[in-house]
């Protein structure tokens, strides 16, 4: 995975798993500054023991109630954003189903002919067949994933498994066309890896989700 790409992944998630810390933040600046303002004007005040008791309740209560205000408004921002993760645990649900189901459809017979294929060792030319067989299925495989609604939060492990099925379009391709061994062995490298960075993505964002609720 490309440096700039591992960069922005740390950076989504460290954000994503403290985001929570902002409303905490909010709650402790807005106190602290209330009640180094209280402070400060009480001890600018040229004589504390004249300073009126009824003007410091005053003061005090006016703190009091900012800070209750406020504690209420981050009590309704966590609700909205509770309710917000539990769509978003819903449409990953959602997700995941729809590629299960697809991924029955298709992969049954691709395992089949894979299995058939790195079995093949007597005859090119049925080796040569296989893969051209391949190509199409894994052509058919990745327009009906691309057809799957997939919801924003989602659109890296959506890019991974696109490119995973796009790379065992291009192998078999390959294959057919007699591509050197090692430019095959490149394009399956790449295609392990999207895969795998496909599967890690929805494990990290469904333990993301699990925490934040």
């Amino acid at each position: 995975m490309p440096s700039a790409k591992r960069f922005n992944i740390y950076f989504r998630d460290f954000g994503y798993r403290v985001i929570r810390l902002k409303y905490f933040i909010m709650i402790v600046a807005a106190l602290f500054l209330e009640v180094a303002t209280l402070s400060i004007y009480l001890l600018k005040s040229e004589n504390m023991l004249d300073f009126e008791i009824f003007t410091i309740a005053i003061l005090y209560g006016i703190t009091s109630s900012i800070i209750v205000v406020l504690a209420v408004g981050v009590l309704v921002l966590m609700k909205t954003d509770k309710r917000h993760d539990i769509d978003k645990i819903r449409a990953l649900e959602e997700f995941k189903i729809n590629y299960a189901k697809l991924s029955n459809r298709h992969s049954p017979e691709i395992n089949d002919l894979v299995s058939r294929f790195d079995g093949e060792n007597s005859s090119i030319d049925i080796k040569i067949n296989y893969a051209s067989v391949l190509e199409e299925k894994y052509d058919k495989f990745l327009q009906d994933f691309l057809k799957l609604k997939t919801p924003s939060f989602l659109n890296y492990a959506f890019s991974c498994e696109t490119d995973h099925l796009r790379k065992e379009k291009e192998f078999y391709n390959g294959f057919s066309m007699f591509l050197k061994r090692d430019v095959l062995n490149s394009i399956s490298s790449e295609s392990e890896i999207a895969r795998t960075n496909f599967l890690r993505e929805l494990t990290k964002i469904e333990k993301n989700l699990q925490i934040i609720i």
